[in-house]
């Protein structure tokens, strides 16, 4: 009988114990993660996420359409699935949007789309993006085949199938991979248990360079290096009074591209280098689920720390709690703060961003 450890209960993890668990019924599966499902510091405890085809690089659009036919066609997914479509807007200069309709038209996939022009904004969407920032030359692509999905709730859900299926879930922290003759042979969790089996998958996500270091620091031919970088992003969430909720509740998601206006706005949901790439321009939102608007400003934050053992610099999660769980805004940067505030006026524009009033935050 063949046998598999997952480290790490977020969506490639839990995904991966699903479909092998449905896939061979004979198979052992371990699914092992910190705390019990979902772990609340982990990127997938999220309200929601965008679920899109529209990618510049045709490899993730055709990944993309796949993942929108499971979300809308499988009985089990598409409950926690939302039509609600994406909005696209991009400067004047940029080739985005036509590189993602020449994918979707290579795909067959170009029939959902419509582009149009800022002077149109004010017409679509029941007026809602109205005052949204734009120049005159700026470009707008709507796809309604896209959506959300309810993040948090779709992967609480599967964790659940995934035990019903028979997968074993343990709940406790991974010190260290026991590595021998370059194979990894089983993992060390903190509490002194160890766990085998024939195939061990690491689903850890930012954790993994530092899983790695601490398991083999000498031997460099397994270290992470350049090929994964842990980066963050800031998020935060709006409670929204009932006539908010109505009003946004069927527009669509955002992912705003216009250089100078960095963020995201979605519904719900100490580095040592610093801010990132800050020319990047970045941002999105999605309708509301359960009240809660979120929005993420897209500057991204690595942080990078010596590990002493491998002598070599990695970069890692934040450890501290108080930002990568939902927490008071007032326990985020100042910069940050602002970052968000911007985002919501370059939206929404500044007099309905008056009205929305951050009430949590996080870096995920």
């Amino acid at each position: 009988m063949s046998s598999y450890i997952i480290v790490g209960a977020g969506v490639f993890g839990v995904s991966t114990a699903y479909h092998l668990k449905k896939k061979t019924p004979s198979a052992s599966v371990t699914l092992i993660d910190r705390t019990d499902p979902p772990c609340p510091i982990a990127a997938s405890h999220d309200i929601n996420k965008i679920v899109r085809a529209d990618y510049e690089d045709i490899f993730y659009c055709r990944l993309g359409l796949k993942t929108l036919r499971c979300w809308k066609t499988d009985p089990f997914f598409k409950q926690w699935f939302h039509p609600a479509g994406l909005l696209s807007v991009t400067d004047g200069r940029s080739c985005l949007i036509e590189k993602i309709l020449g994918n979707l038209e290579t795909l067959d996939s170009k029939s959902e789309t419509e582009v149009f022009t800022p002077r149109e904004i004010g017409t679509k969407f029941r007026g809602v993006f109205t005052n949204m920032r734009l120049r005159p030359d700026d470009k707008l692509l709507f796809n309604a085949s896209a959506g959300i999905a309810e993040a948090e709730k779709a992967l609480s859900a599967t964790v659940r199938a995934c035990i019903g299926l028979g997968v074993r879930y343990v709940a406790t922290a991974v010190s260290r991979l026991i590595i021998e003759e370059n194979v990894c042979k089983a993992v060390q969790a903190e509490d002194g248990n160890r766990y085998s089996a024939a195939n061990i998958i690491l689903s850890t996500g930012a954790a993994t360079a530092k899983l790695i270091a601490d398991s083999a620091p000498r031997q460099a031919e397994l270290q992470v290096g350049p090929r994964i970088t842990a980066r963050a992003v800031c998020c935060a969430a709006v409670k929204l009074d009932k006539q908010q909720e109505e009003t946004l509740q069927k527009v669509p998601a955002v992912a705003h591209h216009v250089t100078g206006i960095q963020g995201a706005a979605s519904s719900i949901c100490n580095s040592t280098h610093g801010i990132t790439d800050p020319s990047i321009p970045s941002g999105e939102t999605m309708p509301p689920v359960d009240g809660l608007l979120k929005f993420i400003s897209d500057v991204s934050i690595k942080n990078t720390v010596l590990h002493p053992a491998s002598g070599q610099y990695i970069s890692m999660p934040f450890t501290d709690k108080m930002k990568s769980q939902w927490t008071s805004p007032e326990d985020i940067p100042r910069k940050l703060r602002e970052e968000l505030d911007s985002v919501i006026k370059n939206i929404y524009g500044k007099k309905e961003a008056d009205d929305l009033k951050i009430t949590t935050m996080r870096l995920c």
